[in-house]
């Protein structure tokens, strides 16, 4: 069992390592056959694996593969539970999905073999993350996720906007980390371990004076990762690397980690309510911004990076609501309509030459059929429309939220507006794309190859089917997660005819924002009826620059500890380490002009000195014992 757990963690990691080894001996067919081949051996053994824990009613398996520090207790050691399970199955069906897509998309690129290469070393990384015992496993998981995105991110490094992109995505993913890190520590300190289990264990007898501090540079960390309010302002840029990169980074996989993390603590959560209300708070401002945001992107690519920041923020109201199953519910349904968005955007970009502007689409349902199908159901499952997976998982979270009460219920009202405008500006998305009147000629395309389509097909089933799985009426990931959260208060849904009038509002929500984007995109009302809104260009122009707050975050979090740690840098090169080399050679080089003044080349001189030694020696000599004496 241990050798299959770990396999399936370690074979991305040896198909990185292997591609890179003899890179210049592959082709692109050759590369191919190996990384899907690899990628489906993952899979499989994942299944094999979430299989055996399913005959086990998912009791958890911990496995420990040495100890490095007997005391404090440090170990490597891994675990398969019903979370780790479920993140497993994702991170490798998907990795799966978007690298048999990957294979068309990326043919022709010089770089083919390196981009899968990175690739796989991210799905290693996230393997690593979801399947770690403790917090120092975890961690070492987190912070290859970040390196491994960054090097997806800026793949196409020679494009000055994809370097800025990826030094950005790493700069303000370090902030998170370093509140982790700090956590790391003063968990060592105050539980002299770093297991997972050890720590909750302890937490629940008797909680430090420290675990609000600990909990809250823990959520630091999930807010850099999870790219919420104020460290968002990464995850747009991050569009400019391949399109099936970031259809990885936003299914379920690293800007996940934040809510996997978030989940995984939810023993020390459950005993901070500040930070159940911070986390529930930023997550609210964080789906509400990011939605604004989306409303007048024209990038086809930046509508679904903002709806990724918008729908992580519901995880996080779902976390802060207590809410812990109906956020890994969002989180896996999440996965597959937002793979099968970014994949249709990936297929419409291929055939489209690389054109990303959605006022430049139009008109492509009649060329693109299959595509314009499958991005359809995608945007139905985002908007929560039923009977698909997003309808299932967003009403579990709004329902949830209204059933804590008090202050609760004006949090519940904020998400279903948040919800409201979701749906909006994807209808509006998919409108531009596929159902308006073309911008351009578009005689000249047509659908995408069948290496892009049939994933599309595979995720489209995944995302109206997918929500059943944990429907008011099966609570199936319930019974998946219920070992993880054992000691965890859970909050459920509302009961008798509350929960179905909560639906219904909810759908309303959905459609409405739908039609509203008929009517104006489509219809095209305002003009019809000679209406105009004031202020509308200034509300369009706040939209497209994100209210300003990528330039101030960028200001804040980028261009100052970038000009802080030039200064500091120069400082410490031209003073510390300048400083010691030239003090060193300058010391060296005055004794030696001292000495070489007694080089004269006269014997006589050269007696003298010897004479002189000689002296010393006898000195020497005869002092010692009187000192000892």
């Amino acid at each position: 069992m241990e050798y299959i757990l770990l396999a399936v963690v370690f074979i991305p990691l040896m198909v990185s390592i292997f591609l890179n080894s003899i890179s210049s001996l592959l082709n692109e067919r050759l590369t191919t056959f190996i990384t899907i081949n690899a990628a489906l051996l993952s899979f499989s053994v994942s299944l094999l694996m979430f299989g055996a824990l399913l005959l086990e009613k998912f009791k958890p398996i911990s496995i420990e593969m040495y100890t490095w520090f007997p005391d404090p207790e440090i170990k490597f050691e891994f675990l398969l539970d019903g979370l780790s399970g479920t993140m497993m199955l994702l991170v490798t069906g998907l990795g799966l999905v978007i690298q048999i897509f990957s294979t068309s998309y990326m043919s022709g690129d010089p770089r083919y073999v390196k981009y899968f290469v990175y690739f796989n070393f991210f799905v290693f990384s996230m393997l690593l993350l979801v399947m770690s015992a403790n917090f120092l496993v975890m961690f070492f998981g987190w912070e290859l996720v970040g390196l491994s995105s960054y090097l997806l991110i800026s793949f196409w490094s020679e494009k000055k906007k994809a370097a800025k992109a990826g030094s950005k995505a790493f700069v303000l993913n370090r902030i998170g980390d370093f509140g982790f890190l700090i956590a790391l520590m003063m968990i060592l300190n105050t539980f002299d371990t770093f297991s997972f289990k050890k720590v909750f264990e302890t937490t629940l007898l008797n909680q430090p004076e420290n675990l609000d501090l600990i909990v809250g540079f823990l959520i630091i960390g999930a807010f850099g990762k999870s790219a919420q309010f104020p460290l968002f302002s990464w995850l747009p840029d991050a569009m400019e690397g391949p399109t099936p990169a970031s259809a990885l980074i936003h299914a379920a996989t690293m800007v996940t980690a934040g809510v996997f993390m978030l989940v995984r603590i939810s023993p020390l959560l459950q005993f901070s309510e500040i930070s159940s209300i911070l986390v529930i708070s930023v997550g609210l401002l964080t789906a509400l911004i990011s939605a604004f945001a989306a409303i007048n992107q024209d990038d086809i690519k930046k509508v679904l990076a903002y709806s990724t920041i918008s729908q992580l923020g519901f995880m996080f109201i779902a976390i802060g609501a207590g809410a812990y199953v109906a956020a890994i519910f969002h989180l896996v349904t999440h996965a597959f309509f937002k793979a099968l968005l970014f994949l249709g955007a990936g297929a419409v970009i291929h055939e489209m030459h690389h054109e990303q502007n959605i006022h430049k689409m139009g008109g492509l349902k009649k060329k693109m059929p299959m595509t314009a199908a499958m991005m359809g159901i995608g945007t139905l499952a985002i908007s929560g429309i039923p009977p698909l997976a997003g309808f299932w998982s967003k009403d579990e979270i709004l329902a949830s939220t209204f059933a804590k009460g008090g202050i609760y219920y004006g949090f519940w009202a904020l998400s279903l507006l948040a919800a409201f405008m979701t749906a909006f500006y994807m209808g509006r998305h998919w409108l531009l794309i596929f159902h308006k009147e073309p911008a351009n000629n578009i005689d000249n395309i047509h659908e995408a190859p069948k290496m892009m389509t049939r994933p599309l097909l595979l995720l489209g089933i995944f995302s109206i089917f997918i929500g059943f799985i944990n429907t008011p009426f099966f609570h199936g990931l319930e019974k998946v997660l219920h070992y993880t959260l054992s000691d965890v208060e859970i909050t459920h849904l509302p009961e008798g005819i509350a929960v179905v009038i909560l639906a219904l509002i909810s759908i309303g929500a959905g459609f409405t924002g739908l039609g509203m984007a008929y009517l104006i995109y489509i219809v095209d009302i305002f003009s019809y009826f000679k209406f105009e809104i004031p202020f509308l260009k200034e509300v369009r122009s706040l939209s497209s620059e994100v209210l300003y707050l990528n330039k101030v975050g960028h200001y804040l979090f980028v261009e100052i500890p970038k000009s802080f740690v030039r200064k500091v840098a120069v400082v410490i090169d031209g003073l510390v380490i300048d400083g010691f080399v030239n003090g060193v050679s300058n010391l060296f080089y005055k004794s030696s002009k001292t000495i070489s003044v007694t080089q004269s080349g006269l014997v006589r001189n050269y007696v003298v000195y010897f004479g002189l030694f000689l002296l010393l020696l006898v000195s020497l000599f005869v002092a010692t014992p009187l000192i000892v004496l």
